[in-house]
C-alpha cells in the first residue's frame, strides 16, 4: 500500500475503528496519525500502516501543510476532518 504524509486514512482495527486521521509522518511499518481531537500534532497515534486504508490524498490547505512541514494547529486539522466527513457523507447519501 503506498500511503504518503498528509494522506487521510481511516482506522480498519482498534477501539479507534473508522476514526479519520491525517498522516503527520511515516516510519518503517508504523505511521503517526492525527485527527486534532484525540490525538493531536504534539503527540500523534503510532499504528501499523496495515491497520489502516487510505481515503485518499486530499487537496486542502492542511494537506499541503503537512507535506511541507509548515506548522499545524489541532484546530485547523479538527476542521478540515469535519470539512471532508461532511463531503464524504453527503456522497455516500447520494
Amino acid at each position: 500500500m503506498n500511503l504518503s504524509k498528509g494522506e487521510l486514512v481511516r482506522s480498519t482495527k482498534g477501539h479507534d475503528k473508522d476514526t479519520v486521521y491525517f498522516i503527520m509522518r511515516m516510519e518503517d511499518d508504523f505511521l503517526y496519525l492525527v485527527d486534532g481531537k484525540h490525538k493531536k500534532v504534539k503527540a500523534p497515534k503510532k499504528k501499523r500502516w496495515k491497520h489502516v486504508i487510505s481515503e485518499g490524498l486530499w487537496k486542502h490547505p492542511v494537506t499541503e501543510c503537512i507535506q511541507r512541514d509548515d506548522l499545524v494547529l489541532d484546530s485547523e486539522i479538527r476542521k478540515a476532518i469535519a470539512i471532508f466527513r461532511d463531503k464524504f457523507s453527503e456522497t455516500k447519501e447520494v
